[in-house]
């Protein structure tokens, strides 16, 4: 009997509980071959309607298969048969006669980070849902004419210059004007102290593989931003959490880390932190700066929303306070435009000289053309004048977003107001199931980022990152009514248990 078959003659009145009747008639196909190995299983929706239960009855099928090591998910596509060494005559036939590589590659461990980011640029593009996953900064932001005056007056002046190699560490001209903006800022970084990088999270990459080898230990924050759990686990280095409340990283909770562990790196946001938007406090920034000088370990400082601030006392970088200490990154991509891909790490002593190294042997340099253009945008004042227009855009989201929270979700989670950045954090009262939550807020027409997704560790609760700068108001309050509808559908459809993060 094929598998559709028996889905759809599931008997309600065996002991045999629903899913795992599905579960059995998949595993029986696959081990008989009539599944192949990489051959794609139906949709959550069209299962639900073959076996006649709901989709996240399909969807809780699905992952115990996934959990028996049968089948696998690829973010955007599907479920597949998990591929096997085996025989190359029961590989699946494509029209492109490329099944020999399933064979010919090493196995892939798949990570929380790759299939999330994947899906947020998915999404990015959708006209199916409204996106609160999504933490781009909104193409109205973006300064398009000025941008364009200046690409064109950088060919005509420049002319081969900028199209030509640039230095590793950067054009001098951007490293000047990032060397004058520090300034502003309240650090006193030489040029010669900034290496230019495309876009913030090369500068994470570059910096972690400059400090951390196989073996090592690192801390980050937790919850945290993707980047700076996955660059030191792609260094090779154990990632370590420290957990983040209202007034930022928890300096105690550090100090306990640091009796028992070397820790040779922290990676941590201490203005306008992703995904809370809150502060490093400022007393916990002195003790921090306090146990890094005590016990040899570097900060990697990430700043990549330190001008995106809507209320508060702005704050200086860490970098000011303890330099040879602080390793700083920073880019443009959240509050001029993305697709410049200007970033950029600051550094002092020999932790620069193996950043530059690491830069060679990554990409040699970043686009000539976007560093002349950011130099001129800096040095002309368009930075500065960018800045207000860039903030009231953010605080008027920020705002919609927060009306929305309080009208659709008070009572089902809790959060902190955001003083800044392009997100917040949410807590949910009750402990749910991520993926069920997940899979019914794509099905509302929404999305948000998983809570497991921004934390190192396994969490003890259901958490979701939501985020305000890509969506225009009306959009935002729209998908928080939706999120709230996911919410009360999947706690009504389970009893309550231990929250388990998407895999």
């Amino acid at each position: 009997m094929s598998y559709k078959k028996r889905l759809s003659d599931i008997d309600r009145g065996s002991p045999e509980s629903v899913t795992s009747q599905i579960v059995g008639a998949f595993s029986d196909a696959i081990d008989s071959g009539e599944l192949a190995p990489g051959e794609k299983l139906p949709p959550t929706r069209e299962l639900a309607e073959l076996a006649g239960v709901n989709h996240l009855t399909a969807a809780r099928a699905y992952r115990r298969l996934a959990d028996m090591g049968l089948v696998t998910g690829r973010v955007g596509s599907g479920t597949f048969v998990r591929s096997t060494i085996a025989a190359p005559a029961a590989a699946p036939r494509t029209d492109h006669g490329t099944a020999w590589q399933t064979y010919a590659l090493p196995d892939e461990v798949e990570t929380y980070g790759d299939g999330i980011l994947a899906e947020m640029f998915r999404h990015a593009g959708s006209d199916e849902l409204i996106p609160l996953m999504v933490g781009h900064p909104s193409p109205d932001l973006f300064p398009i004419e000025r941008i364009a005056d200046l690409a064109a007056a950088v060919l005509r002046d420049e002319g081969a210059r900028a199209l030509q190699y640039a230095d590793i560490e950067g054009m001098s001209e951007l490293r000047e004007e990032l060397s004058s903006l520090g300034r502003r800022r309240g650090t006193d970084d030489r040029p010669d102290e900034i290496v230019v990088t495309t876009g913030a999270d090369q500068a994470l990459t570059l910096a972690t593989r400059a400090v951390l080898r196989p073996g090592d230990v690192a801390a980050c924050e937790s919850p945290s931003f993707i980047g700076g759990i996955e660059a030191p686990r792609n260094a090779g280095a154990r990632v370590l959490s420290v957990p983040v409340d209202a007034d930022g990283l928890d300096i105690d909770a550090l100090e306990q880390l640091l009796r028992r562990h070397e820790i040779r790196l922290l990676v941590v946001q201490p203005r306008l932190q992703n995904p809370s938007g809150r502060d490093l406090a400022p007393e916990r920034r002195k003790r921090l700066c306090e146990l890094a000088q005590r016990h040899g370990f570097f900060i990697l400082e990430d700043a990549i929303y330190g001008d995106l601030r809507l209320e508060g006392e702005a704050l200086p970088p860490l970098r000011a306070m303890a330099p040879q200490h602080v390793i700083y990154v920073d880019s443009f991509s959240k509050n001029v435009a993305p697709g410049l891909r200007l970033g950029w790490a600051a550094a002092t002593g020999p932790v620069m000289d193996r950043i530059v190294r690491e830069k060679r042997n990554d990409d040699m340099a970043s686009g000539t053309l976007t560093q002349l253009i950011g130099a001129r945008f800096l040095a002309e004042g368009s930075y500065e004048e960018h800045l207000p227009g860039a903030i009231e855009f953010h605080r008027e989201r920020r705002d919609a977003l927060l009306a929305a929270l309080d009208e659709h979700l008070e009572g089902l989670a809790t959060w902190e107001r955001p003083l800044g950045g392009a997100h917040a954090w949410l807590a949910l009262r009750d402990p749910l199931d991520e993926r069920d939550l997940y899979a019914e807020a794509v099905r509302q027409g929404t999305s948000f980022l998983p809570g497991g997704a921004a934390m190192p560790e396994r969490p003890r609760g259901t958490f979701m990152r939501v985020s305000f700068a890509y969506l225009a108001p009306n959009e935002l309050r729209e998908g928080v009514r939706r999120l709230a509808v996911a919410v009360r559908a999947v706690r009504g459809s389970a009893r309550p248990r231990e929250a388990i993060p998407i895999t």
